[in-house]
């Protein structure tokens, strides 16, 4: 099956597309953006992905599966060519950093010499991100009169890393929806509801723990996601062609 690669959006879209997503709660040690992806040059056989979270620039304000793709290719990255192990999973590029100062340079009661804590080896504002919990609520996702309401418990997708106080930031894929089990759950859902597809509203947290011992989370990110079980083609892709 061949495939139109995903054109960028130009900064406004982008913009936008964060905007679309809800805003970052300014308490959050951790901030999270989502929609991120990957961009490739015309021609190019291979994407790349942001280096930081300042550079991720390019934007998806919104998904699609069509569920007989997903199932027999998986994930489209660019021109004809498709995610490796990606059948029934659908990734969702974010990039989060931490928005903790350096421990070791602010000044506080009990440190240093100069009230601050110079002399530890380990930044204790540094944070390990354990995972996200992905859910779909039902307060945004009301859908009237369907044959059935929201009732989907909440996942949660481990994984380990390190971001650095002072704006260290991570750039990577996240398993939105994964497996066939979860898949299942949406595909029954627009089923019942008669429909030939539905958008639901997921959204994305991510948790973890400063070197101090610290709990954190981040933001809640809100991504909405077209989900058509029956159609061969249409779902959103990782990577944008540039130009």
């Amino acid at each position: 099956m061949m495939r139109t690669p995903i054109k960028v959006a130009s900064m406004a879209t982008a913009v936008l597309a964060f905007g679309l997503s809800g805003c970052v709660e300014q308490d959050a040690s951790l901030q999270l953006k989502g929609g991120v992806l990957a961009t490739a040059s015309a021609g190019d056989a291979a994407c790349e992905m942001p280096g930081d979270y300042e550079s991720a620039v390019t934007f998806s304000a919104r998904g699609a599966i069509a569920g007989a793709e997903l199932a027999e290719f998986g994930q489209p990255l660019i021109g004809d060519t498709y995610e490796s192990n990606s059948r029934n999973v659908f990734y969702l590029g974010i990039a989060f950093r931490n928005r903790l100062p350096d421990s070791r340079n602010v000044g506080a009661t009990g440190g240093g010499g100069s009230g601050g804590f110079e002399g530890l080896y380990l930044d204790q504002n540094s944070v390990l991100v354990t995972g996200a919990t992905v859910s779909v609520p039902p307060e945004l996702n009301d859908f009237g009169n369907s044959a059935a309401d929201v009732d989907f418990e909440p996942v949660h997708r481990d994984f380990s890393a390190i971001a650095e106080s002072g704006d260290g930031s991570i750039v990577m894929q996240l398993p939105l929806i994964k497996g066939n089990s979860e898949l299942e759950q949406f595909y029954a859902f627009v089923e019942s509801a008669g429909a030939r597809e539905i958008t639901f509203v997921l959204t994305v947290q991510l948790e973890g723990e400063t070197f101090a011992g610290n709990k954190v989370t981040s933001n809640v990110y809100q991504y909405p996601v077209t989900i058509c079980p029956s159609c061969d083609a249409g779902t959103t892709g990782l990577c944008a062609v540039k130009g």
